[in-house]
């Protein structure tokens, strides 16, 4: 057997015993386990499919929050992808970690280890030579009446933590100096495309608006939908929008910098409490095709939202103008770009364009909508 095959499986058996609770589903996994490790055993021939553990423990994500079911859909859905081919096996790896987030400890780590291991060793890779990527021209929209503010030069932390945290604002050419803008260009298909390797998958929208019926989700390979990216699909177009790209492409983000701001300790609502997770910070992705629109919604986070690649208007409202934007929770009823809005909200409504390398600022609750300008790679901090 393979040493990295072998290892991983060692790495599932030494913390199998954490899903007991998870009743016959853990002795079924148990035994497939077993399996693997003694592949000429008597014993060794399980009683039920692990696609049965995948789906029984996927049903449960459904309705219940309880870490132990996301545990067993990781494990059960690493042990499935050591008995596939290598393009199946990646795509079953990349949907642990879409779906249950690679839940346990090492279990990301482990899974972009087999990734990498069956990549180098089956799959033909893409190369990429660094060149300076065609520039994605926009397709020049109007100038809005009402510009977002944008500062001549950054604040400080002490008085971004003090005031300047309270209303938007944009600083132009911020992220001119990343390596995502640079070295490592986001606006390259062909560097998407090498980084990722082959045989990734990733989660999409289909349709150009989620209040819509004819809207979608599904999984889609990686070079399938950086292939669609340039292609006009007013109808169908697909986007992948606010997803945790970095935890599959690690690569990526480490072409990124995080600002300070994001960790200045600012006045927030109590309704807004900060994400929950170890650095109560949300990085999201958000790419794809020219004419993909987000509805004017609201968050419950302070966001720093950064264009890298491509051209995106960007149209906010503070949260009192709730009323006249037809809202449903969180969401708009209303086509902010389509409506002549400024009567409404007595121009409290404001829009900018957004460039590579800028980067805008919004406080919690506040109104906004996206529109890409062109083909588009966007990135949000949520703190």
């Amino acid at each position: 057997m393979i040493n990295w095959r072998l290892d991983a499986l060692h790495s599932l058996r030494d913390s199998i015993d954490d899903l007991a609770l998870c009743g016959p589903l853990y002795t079924s996994l148990r035994e497939h386990l077993h399996a693997q490790l003694h592949p000429n055993s008597p014993s060794s021939t399980p009683q039920s499919p692990l696609s049965e553990i995948i789906t029984a423990s996927h049903a449960n994500l459904a309705v219940t929050s309880l870490f132990r079911w996301r545990r067993l859909h990781t494990d059960a859905s690493i042990l499935s992808a050591l008995q596939f081919s290598p393009l199946d096996a990646v795509a079953k790896l990349d949907t642990a970690i879409i779906v249950s987030g690679a839940a346990g400890e090492g279990r990301l780590d482990l899974i972009l280890d087999i990734i990498q291991h069956i990549q180098s060793e089956s799959l033909r890779q893409a190369t990429y030579a660094h060149l300076v990527p065609r520039s994605i021209p926009p397709i020049s929209p109007s100038k809005p009446e009402v510009d977002i503010p944008s500062l001549a030069t950054p604040p400080s932390f002490t008085v971004f933590q003090s005031h300047q945290h309270q209303a938007p604002f944009v600083l132009r050419g911020f992220a001119r100096a990343w390596p995502a803008l640079n070295e490592h260009p986001w606006a390259s298909i062909d560097y998407l495309r090498s980084v990722a390797g082959p045989g990734r998958v990733v989660p999409v929208e289909i349709g150009c608006d989620y209040r819509m019926d004819d809207w979608s989700q599904k999984l889609i390979a990686w070079d399938e939908f950086l292939d669609s990216l340039d292609t006009e699909d007013a109808v169908h177009p697909m986007y992948l929008a606010q997803h945790s790209l970095f935890m599959q492409l690690p690569s990526l983000r480490a072409d990124i910098d995080v600002p300070d701001y994001v960790y200045a300790a600012v006045p927030r609502p109590s309704e807004c409490p900060p994400p929950q997770n170890d650095e109560q910070l949300v990085i999201n992705a958000w790419l794809g095709p020219r004419g993909t629109v987000s509805p004017a919604h609201t968050d419950p986070y302070f966001n720093f939202y950064v264009q890298v690649a491509g051209w995106k208007t960007v149209w906010i409202a503070p949260p009192e103008c709730a009323a006249g934007l037809q809202a449903t929770g969180n969401t708009s009823g209303v086509d902010v770009f389509a409506t002549d809005l400024d009567a409404t909200f007595d121009g409290m409504s404001m829009a900018t364009i957004l460039g590579p390398g800028d980067m805008l600022y919004m406080p919690p609750k506040w109104w906004h909508a996206m529109r890409s300008e062109s083909r588009s790679f966007s990135v949000s901090m949520w703190f």
